[in-house]
């Protein structure tokens, strides 16, 4: 874990999110200002950090790597050297990637502070402009400015810790309890997936409340406006309709954001499959050549 993300990982990562960016551009016409991820173990025991590479350099940031090859820091990469601006991220986490990880957790909340304490318009650094404006939301909620400053800042969510899965499993297959667009099972899913692991680490597996007490969905305002989800298949073993996990975490992330905005985001597939041709891919064109390939091969 104290290696992830290794160096080849990280000009991997790079790459790619290089590559998102453009195929970002070129379907949509404009730049992602805010990505959302969902972190999985057995992902990152395989690719040994591409996607957290990906969500590092989304934000301008890099590691710092000690002579054995251990991560011991994180840089901020200047402006200029960047070329572009900082793209918000949203990191979800599955209960294992929570236990396993912990140390990859503090380098993303490490990152995200430096983001935003960095003295740069808001047009170049999308970080420090959403961390901005929902400590001003938070406190006029009547959050102490303290606590509103460090869920502003709080970027990584998941389970409550001890707990795993979404539930959305069992929800959706129970479609005699809910009315398609009545919010069941996009609350379902806040609800489960906003425990913060924020810059303090004192306060991991906490949720937000106001002074009555009522909670505050924190991960529900960092989610919203989020251009792209992204996941990765590092395997031939398991596509995107082998199990239901794909669908309870990184749908889960679609539908909350297509309840909270209006409309879905865009989801891409990290395609590791091959290491010497790791790509990105939107999901519809992942999905098509899975059906094709499996379920409908005569």
């Amino acid at each position: 874990p104290s290696r992830v993300p290794t160096k080849a990982a990280y000009e991997a990562g790079k790459q790619a999110m290089e590559q998102l960016i453009v195929s970002h551009q070129a379907t949509h016409g404009k730049f992602p200002e805010k990505l959302a991820f969902t972190m999985w173990s057995t992902e990152t025991m395989r690719h040994l950090g591409m996607l957290e590479a990906e969500i590092m350099f989304a934000m301008g940031v890099r590691p710092q790597w000690d002579e054995g090859g251990r991560v011991i820091g994180m840089e901020v990469i200047p402006q200029k050297e960047l070329g572009r601006p900082r793209i918000d991220t949203v990191i979800s986490l599955t209960g294992l990637y929570r236990d396993q990880f912990p140390n990859v957790m503090e380098r993303f909340n490490e990152a995200i502070v430096m983001v935003a304490a960095m003295d740069e318009e808001d047009k170049f650094n999308f970080g420090r402009a959403n961390t901005t404006r929902i400590k001003a939301q938070l406190i006029k909620q009547g959050v102490a400015p303290e606590q509103a400053e460090e869920f502003a800042l709080t970027r990584v969510f998941g389970n409550e810790s001890g707990d795993y899965s979404t539930r959305l499993t069992k929800a959706s297959l129970a479609s005699d309890q809910w009315k398609e667009g009545d919010g069941q099972l996009e609350k379902l899913y806040l609800s489960r997936m906003s425990w913060a692991y924020g810059p303090n680490t004192a306060n991991w597996s906490k949720k937000l409340a106001d002074p009555s007490g009522q909670e505050i969905n924190a991960y529900a305002e960092h989610l919203k406006g989020t251009s792209a989800a992204v996941f990765s298949r590092s395997s031939n073993l398991k596509g995107l309709l082998d199990t239901d996990h794909p669908f309870e975490f990184l749908g889960g992330i679609s539908m909350a954001v297509r309840y909270l905005d209006g409309k879905s985001p865009q989801l891409y597939i990290s395609n590791m499959r091959d290491p010497k041709q790791a790509k990105l891919e939107t999901a519809e064109k992942f999905m098509a050549k899975e059906l094709r390939a499996v379920y409908q091969h005569p």
